[in-house]
């Protein structure tokens, strides 16, 4: 008998071609297995290597091995006139078949709903209600900034620019939750896997690209990801004029609607644009201007304010430079004192409003508006301005940041939390939502949660001056007065070394180490918002003394500060007479009478006095 036949008799032919069919079986079913529960490639791979090392034991023992009425035996042990080997034969046929059928069964199912086998589907997918990651929502994407491939690295902004305002684009549509710049900029020269991003990030698709700039030329290369599975489901190369980069914009947007079957909102009409101009040199200077006030620095902040201005020059009519001029007056001063704060606010009214008149569905300018209404205390106009933002960009992050801080001040603090609560969803990796997001937990009484949240925040920027503050704060208020200073120490070492003494002199008052009088009336004589003077030793915020005060037990000094305070034209007062630490003076008349000065509704009056005032 030859080498075949005898392969033949062993069955080895048989048992090779079912475990085959059988391993085929098995792995398209772990696939569908693994990708529901979310299994890491490798548990797919291990199975794969173990399925082809069984193939070699499988045709090693039907070589050497019979199955025998008295069980396994060596084939060797076997006389040839007691073999079963054509009875096995017939039941591995049968275990054939039935492998068979088993796959055929699979191939129909798969074509007949490819959806379920390969990419989830992406219109009928359930959110999860119970889990900050929202990959299972298919109307979530993140757009990361697009490479520059330009041979001029200066021209980085410009590709930073697209994507900001593809971003812009899609965060017009309601049905669509798009991730803020802040958060998705974050990624920018990291090496990471685009699923660990929509992870970070709360979003189920990404769209990702590159730009090349070139004299009078650009080519746009865009693809969308579905970050569930790492399915590319669209992409496309765009080789145009610079003056067509409008209209490749649109287009970007027009396909990412197409693929999950959504009408897009804010797409141009013929002969417009997503910028509001046609000139490329005002519109290459708007770019810029926008990358700068994403940093929020005071030189930055200027830098951005003559950019925009010359971009109106060359276009009087560009209506987002007008409204990128609104919202740099509306923060700048924050950060800068070169010009009093009010004319601060007077130029962003002004140029809100010139945005508004030439295009009424500006989001940025309500936004830039509703911080003037803020500062005048008009804390209705205010709410009404940041809905209209809202309205007219569903994905407005610091919309939602912003409606936020004004609920909380009118102390619908549930409402304020739901809205901080989104403006995190939507911009994760944001210090200053993260840090506005606990201080609303603080004025909760939260106060576990808003260490958390402010953690959370260190975690991405340990340098973030605001959270040091919260959490120095929130540790003296719990006693726990080494971790405070421990938070002293590095808020001076960011901003402000001449303040180093600062967090032990205010510790050594509250455990009876040094006199509590002396140390609450430098507190007391403190100027406003003297931590951003730099002759000044105080690295606190002015939003804090009242509270610092009320923890030395100087409770009328507590309440002068606030009324001397409440003269001036602002908001923190308000955020300084919410805090539940304030509870000892807060039945005070003197109180009662400044939180109607300053129009806010102290949300913890009920709670400490027994009825509203």
């Amino acid at each position: 008998m030859s080498f075949f036949d005898e392969l033949k008799r062993r069955n080895v032919f048989r048992v090779g071609l079912a475990y085959l069919i059988s391993a085929w079986v098995v792995a398209q079913v772990a696939s569908l297995v693994f990708d529901s529960i979310k299994a890491p490639d490798w548990v797919m791979q291990a199975l794969l290597l173990l399925l082809a090392l069984g193939f070699i034991v499988a045709v090693i023992i039907s070589w050497a091995y019979e199955l025998t009425p008295e069980g396994i035996k060596k084939e060797q042990d076997v006389l040839h006139d007691e073999s079963i080997t054509n009875i096995t034969a017939k039941k591995l046929d049968v275990i054939t078949l039935a492998a068979a059928i088993a796959v055929l069964a699979l191939i129909v199912w798969q074509h007949l709903y490819p959806a379920a086998n390969t990419a989830p589907s992406l219109v009928n997918s359930t959110p999860s209600s119970n889990s900050q990651n929202d990959k299972s929502n298919p109307l979530s994407i993140a757009v990361l900034p697009f490479s520059n491939m330009s041979n001029d690295a200066a021209n980085e902004y410009f590709s930073d620019g697209i994507s900001e305002e593809i971003l812009n684009v899609l965060a017009r549509t309601p049905e669509l939750q798009v991730a803020a710049r802040t958060s998705s900029f974050s990624f920018k020269g990291k090496a990471i896997d685009v699923t660990d991003i929509a992870q970070a990030l709360n979003v189920r698709m990404v769209l990702e690209g590159s730009v090349r700039k070139q004299g009078d030329k650009v080519r746009i290369t865009a693809q969308l990801i579905d970050a569930s599975n790492g399915f590319h489901l669209w992409s496309e190369t765009y080789d145009r004029q610079l003056i067509d980069i409008f209209a490749i914009q649109d287009d970007i947007a027009k396909a990412i609607g197409a693929q999950l079957k959504i009408k897009m909102t804010g797409l141009t009409e013929p002969g417009d644009t997503v910028a509001g101009t046609r000139n490329i040199q005002a519109y290459d200077l708007y770019l810029q201007g926008m990358g700068l006030w994403q940093q929020r620095g005071e030189t930055e902040l200027w830098q951005a304010i003559a950019l925009f201005e010359q971009a109106t020059v060359l276009d009087p009519d560009f209506v987002q430079a007008y409204s990128g001029l609104a919202l740099s007056y509306a923060v700048i001063g924050y950060f800068s004192t070169q010009i009093p704060f009010q004319e601060t606010m007077d130029r962003a009214e002004n140029f809100a409003q010139l945005a508004i008149a030439l295009d009424p569905t500006q989001p940025e300018a309500y936004a830039a508006l509703s911080q003037v209404s803020d500062w005048q205390r008009r804390r209705v106009t205010t709410n009404a301005l940041l809905n209209r933002a809202i309205a007219l960009r569903p994905s407005f992050a610091t919309a939602y940041q912003w409606r936020g801080t004004i609920l909380m001040i009118q102390g619908k603090l549930k409402e304020a939390l739901t809205s901080m609560e989104h403006a995190s969803k939507l911009d994760p990796r944001s210090g200053i939502v993260g840090e506005n997001h606990s201080i609303v937990l603080l004025a909760m009484g939260r106060y576990a949660d808003a260490k958390a949240r402010c953690m959370q925040v260190l975690a991405l920027f340990p340098d973030f001056w605001g959270c040091l503050e919260d959490i120095a704060l929130i540790e003296l208020q719990l006693g726990n007065f080494d971790a405070a200073q421990r938070m002293f120490d590095k808020m001076a070492k960011v901003i402000k070394p001449s303040a180093s003494k600062q967090g032990r002199e205010l510790i050594a008052a509250l455990t009876g180490k040094a006199d509590k009088q002396q140390v609450a009336k430098g507190y007391a004589s403190l100027a406003f918002d003297s931590h951003f003077d730099p002759s000044s030793d105080n690295a606190i915020t002015s939003y804090f003394i009242p509270t610092i005060l009320v923890m030395l037990g100087e409770f009328q000094l507590s309440l002068d500060y606030l009324e001397r305070w409440s003269v001036e034209e602002g908001t923190e007062q308000s955020w300084a007479a919410v805090f539940p630490m304030l509870d000892p003076v807060r039945c005070e008349p003197r109180f009662i009478a400044l939180v109607k000065k300053v129009k806010m509704h102290d949300p913890h009056f009920a709670r400490v006095c027994g009825e509203q005032p």
